[in-house]
Formats: structure tokens, sequence, C-alpha cells
């Protein structure tokens, strides 16, 4: 039996409609099941729910085999992991956004301070970083930062609060990531799994 680390949030929603779109219905029964469990088994997979943050950590200790991120989670912080193949979804990106007419970026609220320090450092500026877990959105309304660094998606949540982008700073997809041990231990399991999702 394989783990696979998934998580339930944007990027679990685009996966289902991935499995979807290929017909993978035994394992969208199972997952999208009316549920508290932590976890579920099709065949000879176990899935486990994790929040995204965890899902690298679940990978790199071995609990999981595999695992289903963000390239923004393993962008962030450093892994001892395999980055093994980008994912055709889960398609976003980080910006910098700001109210309208805003000259300055002084201070920057977000919760990916690594990608917004390298991103400031690499255009020379010197900015003040204000680390934030959730809602960035607010922080430049209330005048705690004059600009975010933000995943963007459709740009809905910017613009329900008076925010634009003035800058893009990379792509973000989901990547599948595989513990650097059991990728080769369990390499039979994983292939079948991998080419029944059609990544390999």
């Amino acid at each position: 039996m394989i783990t696979v680390a998934l998580t339930k949030g944007r990027l679990f929603k685009d996966f289902i409609e991935y499995m979807e779109e290929n017909g993978l219905n035994d394992y969208i029964g199972a997952l999208m099941g009316e549920t508290r469990s932590l976890y579920t088994v099709v065949d000879d997979v176990k899935f486990i729910f994790a929040k995204g943050p965890d899902v690298p950590t679940y990978v790199e200790s071995g609990v999981a085999d595999l695992g289903i991120v963000g390239s923004d989670i393993i962008t962030e912080d450093e892994f001892n992991i395999l980055n093994v193949s980008q994912l055709p979804f889960g398609d976003c990106h980080f910006s910098v956004a700001a109210l309208p007419g805003q000259e300055e970026f002084g201070t920057i609220a977000t919760k990916y301070t690594n990608v917004a320090f390298e991103h400031f450092k690499n255009r020379k500026m010197d900015v003040s970083l204000v680390h934030l877990n959730g809602s960035v959105e607010l922080a430049p309304l209330l005048g705690l930062s004059d600009a975010i660094v933000d995943i963007v998606q459709t740009g809905g949540t910017l613009r329900d609060n008076g925010l634009v982008e003035y800058e893009k700073i990379m792509d973000i997809h989901a990547r599948l990531i595989a513990n650097k041990r059991t990728f080769y231990t369990k390499e039979d399991g994983i292939y079948e799994f991998l080419k029944e999702i059609g990544v390999v």
C-alpha cells in the first residue's frame, strides 16, 4: 500500500476536477465522501488529508510516500523531498497587490516572507515584512502595510477588497512530491498510481 498526502482546499478541488476529467470515479467517490475522517483507503492507496504546509512534512518523514502540494509551499520553505513533477492543475501566481495609487512599498504584509524577501532583494528594494497567517488583504486597508504579497488565482478577493495587482512575482502550480526513500522501495505501487492518474 502507498500513502498519498492531500490538502483539503483550493488544490483539492482542482485535483477532484482533474480526476473527473479523466474518469477516475473510484477515487472521486472515496475522496468526496461525507466524513470527518482524516484518511480514506481506495484499493492499495491510502489518502491522508492535511493542511497544505504540512503535506511536505508528512512526505519528508515517510508517513506519506507521495504528496500533492502547491509549488508556493515548497518555494517558501525547504524540505528534504523529491520534487517529482509539475501537475496539470492548480495554476495561480504570487503577486504584489495594494490599494490603487499606492506609490511606495515600504512595508509588505504576507504569509510568504521568504518569497517576498527574495523578490524585493532582487529588485534592490529595502522593505519591512510583516508576517500574517491569513486575511492579508486587511493589512493595507487598516494601514498595517503598504502592500501585500499573496497568491492570486482569479483576483476576486483582491477586487472585493479594493486592491489591485501591481506586479506578478512567479507562477504557482500543483507539484507531485515524494519521499526520497520510499519512492524507490515502493516503486511498483507508486508507478501504478501515477499511471492511473495520468502523470506518467
